[in-house]
């Protein structure tokens, strides 16, 4: 099914990101239709989300919250530079966006991850996918790459055993979309198919973590 554009700026995050040499992780507290994030582990100075539109706010713990509102109803919807992802680190930093265990990322190949999805069960992936909507997801408009929530992002400890071969050598910018050099930003967009013919019926929450890993991830046998 082709994406059609219905809605532009769906929302925003802004936090400090994780450590380069590991995967940190922004996880969600509860919200309505939205989102709030912070971040964990070593993590301030690596990577950076910034806010890019009115329906971010930050709340009274210092978190910021995303409202999804305004959607269109019996449509599919594509919302444009919901935040900016910001490599501000001196290295070379891979980005995966983990929406949930049973997002398309995770489900390539055969037997156990080294690691299971940060996200899991209450990804908002798979929250979404239980209340019937199965066709969402993230991508980069920008640069025309869904990398940045499928499997070629997916650091190898994060999949499953055959195809755990996969490995890529370099963290190349210029040969794989989801890797930031210094400086560089992603600005994930997220699609939504067949919404209600009521947008408020679409009430449900799920988490959303940011894993970030370097080059030492990388020679260390965990990936991309």
């Amino acid at each position: 099914m082709q994406r059609r554009k219905f809605l532009l700026g769906m929302g925003s995050l802004a936090a400090a990101g994780t450590a380069a040499t590991a995967t940190g992780a922004f996880s969600r507290t509860s919200a309505t239709r939205g989102v709030s994030v912070e971040a964990t582990g070593d993590a301030a100075a690596q990577l950076k989300l910034v806010p890019t539109s009115d329906y971010a706010t930050y709340n009274s713990n210092g978190l910021l919250s995303l409202q999804f509102h305004g959607l269109n109803g019996n449509a599919d919807v594509e919302i444009t530079d919901v935040f900016k992802i910001k490599n501000q680190s001196n290295r070379n930093v891979a980005v995966f966006i983990d929406e949930g265990s049973a997002s398309y990322a995770f489900q390539n190949g055969s037997g156990a991850a080294e690691d299971p999805s940060e996200a899991g069960s209450d990804g908002m992936y798979n929250q979404l996918a239980n209340a019937g909507f199965n066709q969402n997801g993230w991508f980069d408009d920008d640069n025309g790459t869904e990398d940045i929530n499928g499997p070629k992002a997916l650091p190898s400890a994060y999949r499953s055993s055959s195809s755990n071969t996969t490995n890529r050598p370099s963290l190349d910018p210029s040969s794989y979309d989801h890797v930031l050099a210094p400086g560089q930003s992603l600005s994930p967009d997220w699609y939504i198919f067949d919404t209600p013919p009521d947008p408020d019926d679409l009430d449900v929450t799920g988490d959303l973590v940011i894993l970030a890993y370097s080059q030492d991830y990388v020679d260390a046998g965990k990936g991309p």
